[in-house]
């Protein structure tokens, strides 16, 4: 899902998430106790906490769980075609798993998390840590629908890399909202644009290029249409004016006498007014086609720049001093 600044999209996930209500309509589940792990792109983490605190309060006491899991059985036992209990019953085991450690370590490792000590504060790790870490969490509980806001914040290659490929083999449902044209590219199948001044939202199939070339060349048709358009009614009011210029020099130019003449002049001026008024109606009518918004996409391409006139150095910072009012914060910077 994409779209600029302030569109609303974390507000939509918020609301699938159930952590904001719509102004109107509904959220429905299908089936309606589906598994849903929602990443936040603003991560909200106690930074006294332990990791070790944390993950607890992720992972299931396998006491309950072995209750639950006790219960669901039973029921099962006398009922072993129902369908919901079934699934009931494997979700339990999903969860027995992961609070028994199997499932927990495994993402730990895959994050790179394993060899961080559980006992250190969450307010300790970098910002690329505290992302693996939400994340992490979001799988611990084997979401069947992903919700991801800015997934990618953060994160080295290596580790985008791994949430490509992982992504690549779930086989569940994941709603992205990302700016990483690349990780848009590589991850997903259908693009969602939200509208930020007819206030809609449009999908188009294929990944992020593929919707830049859809909407590149959708623009092009409504530009073209317009274009003809505009000429036509250019040709229209020309067509107007002329003619009842026509009936008007008729009028002033003929005598009572000639009452044929001036009949069929005014029969032209009605004529032009006739047309005038269609045109009216159809410059208020939805069948006009709108002028195109500007827009604008960069791209920077350095494959054509010949290498003998690139710099070794991009940035250079000489005596460079950062303060406000009479307080320096820093001084004499000489960075390259």
């Amino acid at each position: 899902m994409i779209g600029h600044n302030g569109t609303g999209k974390t507000t939509l996930m918020r609301i699938i998430a159930g952590e904001e209500t719509a102004d109107s309509g509904h959220v429905l589940f299908m089936p309606s106790g589906l598994r849903l792990g929602y990443l936040h792109q603003a991560l909200e983490f106690n930074p006294s906490r332990t990791i070790g605190e944390v993950l607890n309060d992720a992972v299931d006491d396998p006491r309950f769980l072995e209750d639950e899991l006790a219960t669901i059985a039973a029921a099962l036992a006398e009922d072993p075609d129902q369908a919901e209990l079934q699934t009931a019953y494997d979700r339990v085991l999903t969860r027995m798993n992961s609070a028994q450690g199997g499932l927990l370590s495994s993402i730990l490792s895959n994050m790179g998390l394993d060899s961080i000590e559980t006992c250190q504060p969450v307010g300790l790790l970098s910002g690329g840590q505290k992302t693996r870490l939400a994340l992490a969490l979001v799988l611990l509980r084997d979401p069947e629908v992903l919700l991801l806001d800015e997934p990618t914040n953060h994160l080295d290659i290596k580790m985008l890399e791994w949430l490509e490929a992982w992504l690549a083999t779930y086989d569940g449902a994941a709603l992205i909202v990302s700016h990483d044209r690349t990780f848009l590219d590589r991850t997903v199948s259908t693009i969602l644009d939200i509208d930020p001044i007819h206030h809609t939202l449009r999908a188009y199939h294929g990944n992020y290029s593929d919707y830049l070339e859809q909407v590149t060349e959708q623009r092009e048709r409504q530009l073209s249409a317009w274009k003809d358009q505009e000429y036509e009614i250019m040709r229209l009011r020309q067509d107007i004016v002329r003619t009842r210029e026509q009936a008007r020099y008729v009028e002033i130019t003929t005598h009572p006498n000639q009452p044929g003449v001036r009949r069929i002049a005014k029969k032209v001026a009605r004529k032009a007014a006739s047309r005038e008024k269609k045109l009216e109606r159809y410059l208020e009518s939805d069948e006009r086609v709108d002028k195109p918004e500007r827009t604008w996409q960069m791209k920077l391409d350095f494959s054509a720049v010949e290498s003998t006139h690139i710099g070794h150095d991009v940035v250079r910072l000489q005596d460079l001093s950062v303060g406000y009012g009479d307080v320096t914060l820093l001084s004499n910077l000489n960075l390259t």
